[in-house]
């Protein structure tokens, strides 16, 4: 299996911090240039928007100024007069045909002054009212329209003053030549979109958007553009709001961009549908943001590879003072000095890692230092704190742990394997003697001498220890029978008999020995040593150089030899002696 990355080393920081920032750059550039490209397609947009206007305006105003052309030649007679209505109804009952597929007519309609159409060719819808005949007669102006109802159509009224009478000139002709023109012209589709209707026009072409209640009264490329309009109807709640609406919808994989305008003042009236095929601008951008996002990606892999290759060297060597500066806390100094690197240069061309080298090693050095004299005064303290400075011996502090690590030892261990342990608590008979003879001097010389004969009584695991003064403990373990203790009680009084010459004197001491079997697995500490002390006192009490057995009976005769106001029934001790003194 492959090792796992450490996540917490700062090379690995490092590299993802890196490669975060570039990632941050990388993503702020292409939203930046997202964001502009999104910007020059919406003004191009708006752009192509005001030109398709300015376009329709301007076909409008050419199929005006063509339409006012044939009113003229229409209304003109060979003799170059403006013909009565008699003639201008022979001549166009002759030539109606050939001028409505010559010229795309829809009608044409004269009225009188009274606003009757008394002649009409072609379709019969798109009358002039009343007032608007008379509004041409009297300011003999022309007056242009574009009514949809129920087809799209513009129309031209121009007055005429005839012999005859004065009538008004009506030339309609559909939008439909218009809007092939414009789609020549932009290359973009265009419809027309009717009023509002509560429901279609019965016999109308059928294609009724029932979500805008408009009905498509024509359309340039109809059979590709109809299911997007449907589909536009379902999407957006009104016609009107595709003019501020700044997106692009899809049909087939294709994207559009779908605009409108008024045909006439009325927002609820007819409108121009302008669909424009912005699927190649759209894929520009989009190629643009993928070739942009290629060059981030080469530009942050390049500039991480830069960054990793810049810092490398440093991390490395801050990783190995970063694993060296733990060893120095284990004492593994020598394994620090490996991997510490010494700096061969110049102080002045020290950079802030070869301070940190430097510094390193001298800690390094200094550490190593205070580790040996803390090791020394350690070792001298625990020798201060665990031994009596006098004799050399244990003291209480090391002779308790010692009696309570027996004991815990005890309480763990089954019955059949425990071994025997005794306990021997020793005080000097009548010692203040020796001090007011011979001076305290003489007394620790003798203490000295004491703790010198005591050690070579005992085995090499025994615990001699001095409790102060002239009190002793010796706490053996791994005794072999019940009554080995007695051997070793004697032996140690006998011992310690002897004479020694102190000063030029001969001193001669003895001691009195209390002897405690530890054996219960609930003893405690404190009862073992309360029971020590008592047994000691017994044999001080009847004789000194005895040695005293702890037991229950001996438990409560203390207890009575306490009260001396009640009657106490002596009982026999087992005092014993040394044998030199019998």
């Amino acid at each position: 299996m492959l090792p796992q990355a450490n996540v917490n080393t700062l090379r690995f920081k490092a590299c993802l911090l890196s490669a975060l920032l570039v990632v941050a750059m990388c993503l702020f550039f292409i939203l930046l240039g997202n964001g502009n490209l999104q910007s020059l397609l919406a003004k191009n947009r708006e752009h192509r928007h005001l030109n398709f206007q300015f376009q329709v305006s301007g076909l409008l105003q050419q199929s005006r100024l063509e339409m006012a052309r044939l009113a003229e030649l229409i209304a003109l007679s060979p003799r170059g007069r403006i013909s009565t209505r008699e003639e201008l109804q022979q001549a166009l009952d002759r030539q109606w045909e050939l001028l409505q597929q010559s010229w795309d007519l829809h009608s044409l309609k004269i009225y009188d002054a009274n606003s009757k159409p008394v002649l009409s060719w072609g379709a019969p819808y798109s009358q002039l009212s009343a007032e608007q005949v008379a509004r041409v007669l009297m300011r003999n102006q022309p007056l242009e329209r574009v009514a949809c109802d129920p087809g799209c159509v513009q129309s031209l009224s121009v007055p005429m003053r005839a012999r005859g009478g004065d009538y008004v000139l009506q030339i309609e002709r559909p939008l439909a030549q218009q809007l092939q023109r414009f789609r020549e012209m932009s290359g973009s589709d265009i419809g027309i979109l009717s009023a509002v209707r509560a429901v279609p026009v019965s016999g109308g072409s059928g294609a009724y958007l029932p979500g805008w209640g408009r009905e498509v009264l024509s359309l340039t490329s109809r059979e590709r553009m109809l299911p997007l309009l449907k589909q536009l109807a379902g999407e957006v709640a009104a016609v009107e709001n595709l003019h501020n609406r700044a997106r692009v919808y899809e049909l087939d994989n294709r994207q559009f961009d779908i605009r409108t305008m008024t045909v006439g003042a009325e927002d609820d009236g007819a409108q121009f549908v302008f669909i424009e095929d912005v699927s190649d601008q759209v894929g520009h951008i989009d190629d643009s943001l993928q070739l942009l996002l290629l060059f981030s990606v080469l530009g942050a892999l390049i500039f991480s590879a830069a960054v990793a290759g810049t810092l490398w060297g440093p991390i490395v060597r801050l990783r190995r003072l970063a694993q060296a500066l733990p060893l120095l806390t284990n004492g593994r100094f020598d394994d620090a000095r490996q991997l510490i690197r010494p700096v061969h240069k110049s102080l002045e061309k020290y950079d802030e890692l070869d301070v940190l080298d430097n510094t390193g090693l001298t800690v390094c050095d200094q550490l190593q230092d205070m580790n040996d004299m803390v090791t020394r005064k350690t070792a001298q303290l625990e020798q201060i704190a665990m031994h009596d400075s006098l004799t050399g011996l244990a003291n209480r502090l090391s002779l308790l742990e010692q009696l309570e690590f027996h004991l815990e030892l005890a309480r763990h261990q089954p019955a059949d394997v425990r071994e025997q342990c005794f306990l021997f608590f020793i005080d000097l008979d009548d010692f203040k003697q020796v001090n007011d003879t011979l001076g305290h001097q003489g007394g620790d010389e003798l203490l000295c001498v004491i703790a010198r004969r005591l050690l070579s009584v005992m085995r090499c695991g025994d615990i001699v220890a001095r409790l102060g003064g002239d009190e002793f403990c010796v706490l053996v373990r791994g005794v072999k029978g019940k009554k080995a203790y007695r051997t070793l009680a004697e032996k140690l009084l006998n011992t310690v008999a002897q004479p020694v010459k102190i000063v030029d004197n001969l001193v001669t001491v003895t001691m009195s020995v209390g002897v405690v079997a530890v054996e219960e697995r609930e003893e405690t500490l404190e009862g073992v040593l309360q029971k020590a002390d008592m047994a000691m006192y017994h044999a001080k009490r009847h004789g000194k150089n005895k040695y005293q057995l702890y037991s229950e009976s001996l438990a409560a005769d203390s207890a009575q030899s306490a009260e001396p106001s009640l009657t106490k029934v002596a009982r026999p001790l087992e005092l014993v002696t040394s044998s030199k003194h019998r």
